[in-house]
C-alpha cells in the first residue's frame, strides 16, 4: 500500500511540475503576465525645448517584458547620434505622443516597447505624425506591442508569434537580401548573429508595399519547438505610409547588438533613412 501511494505521488507531482512548466512556457511566449496590467500616462512631460533639424525620439515603454537591451540601446544610440549631429531624446512617457511634441521629431525609434503603451489619443497622435511624414524605426520587440491597434498592426505589416526557449538566442546567418539600400549597403552578403529569434504572425514579403531587406536562414540554427516560419523567415524589412517611411527589424534581443558593427550600422542607417536627414528637400 505504502508503495502504492509514493507511486500516486510522485506521479501527482510530476503532473503539477508539468503543468506548470508548460504554463510558465505559455506567459513567456506570450509575454502576458497574470500580475502586469497597463499603465497608461496620461499627464504631458516638461516641454523638451528646440530640438534642431535632426531630432530623434527614443520610446522605450514597456508594459510587458522588458529586455535588458533597452538601456544599452539608448546609451549607444545617444553617443552615435551626437557624433552625427543628432539631437537625441529618450522617453517612456506615452504622453509624449501629441502633435507638439511629435512635430519636431524626424523621427521616432520603438525601442523593444511591449504590450500597450499608448491610450486612443496618443495613437491618433502618432498616426497623424506618421502619414505627414514622419518616420518609424520598430526595434526588436516593437513586433510584441499593441496587438489590438489595427492601424500599428497594418504599418509593422505583421506581429510577434513566439520564439524558441530551447535554444533561447542560438546563433544563425543572416542573409542580406538588398544590398543597395541605404540601411544595408554596409552590410556583409551572409553575417552571423545570435538572437532571440522572433517569428511572427506572417511573413511580410508578400504583403503589398513592403520591401524585405534582411532575413535568417532557418537551416542554419535550431528553431527548437517553434519549428520557425517555415523557411521565409524576414528580419529587417521597411515600407511607407503616406509620406512617412517605416523600418522594423527583430534585431535587438541582446545589449551586444548596440556594439555590434554589422546590427548597429544597420539601426542607425534606418534612423537616418526614416528621418529622411541625409536628403536634399523636394521644392
Amino acid at each position: 500500500m505504502k508503495k502504492l501511494f509514493r507511486l500516486l505521488f510522485f506521479l501527482f507531482m510530476g503532473m503539477f511540475v508539468s503543468f506548470g512548466a508548460l504554463y510558465g512556457y505559455g506567459l513567456y511566449l506570450t509575454r502576458k503576465l497574470p500580475w502586469q496590467h497597463p499603465v497608461f500616462d496620461t499627464v504631458v512631460p516638461a516641454d523638451p525645448g528646440a530640438i534642431g533639424e535632426k531630432g530623434v525620439l527614443i520610446f522605450s515603454k514597456t508594459n510587458g517584458f522588458r529586455h535588458e537591451s533597452i538601456e544599452k540601446g539608448i546609451e549607444e544610440i545617444k553617443k552615435a547620434g551626437t557624433a552625427r549631429g543628432w539631437h537625441v531624446v529618450s522617453t517612456e512617457n506615452g504622453a509624449f505622443f501629441n502633435d507638439d511634441y511629435l512635430s519636431r521629431f524626424k523621427t521616432v525609434v520603438f525601442l523593444s516597447t511591449t504590450s500597450d503603451v499608448l491610450t486612443p489619443e496618443q495613437e491618433k497622435a502618432f498616426e497623424k505624425y506618421a502619414v505627414n511624414g514622419g518616420g518609424y524605426v520598430g526595434i526588436h520587440s516593437a513586433a510584441d506591442t499593441e496587438y489590438d491597434w489595427k492601424w500599428y498592426d497594418n504599418l509593422l505589416g505583421t506581429h510577434f508569434k513566439n520564439h524558441s526557449i530551447f535554444p533561447h538566442t542560438p546563433e544563425g546567418e543572416l542573409t542580406t537580401e538588398v544590398t543597395d539600400h541605404p540601411t544595408t549597403q554596409h552590410l556583409p552578403a551572409k553575417w552571423k548573429r545570435k538572437e532571440e529569434w522572433y517569428n511572427f504572425n506572417k511573413s511580410v514579403r508578400k504583403s503589398v508595399n513592403f520591401k524585405v531587406l534582411v532575413s535568417v536562414d532557418e537551416k542554419t540554427y535550431d528553431t527548437g519547438e517553434t519549428n520557425g516560419m517555415g523557411g521565409d523567415h524576414p528580419i529587417s524589412w521597411i515600407h511607407k505610409t503616406g509620406q512617412g517611411r517605416m523600418f522594423y527589424t527583430a534585431l535587438g534581443h541582446h545589449p551586444e547588438t548596440y556594439t555590434d558593427p554589422n546590427a548597429m550600422n544597420h539601426i542607425l542607417a534606418a534612423i537616418e533613412w526614416t528621418g529622411k536627414m541625409n536628403e536634399v528637400p523636394v521644392p
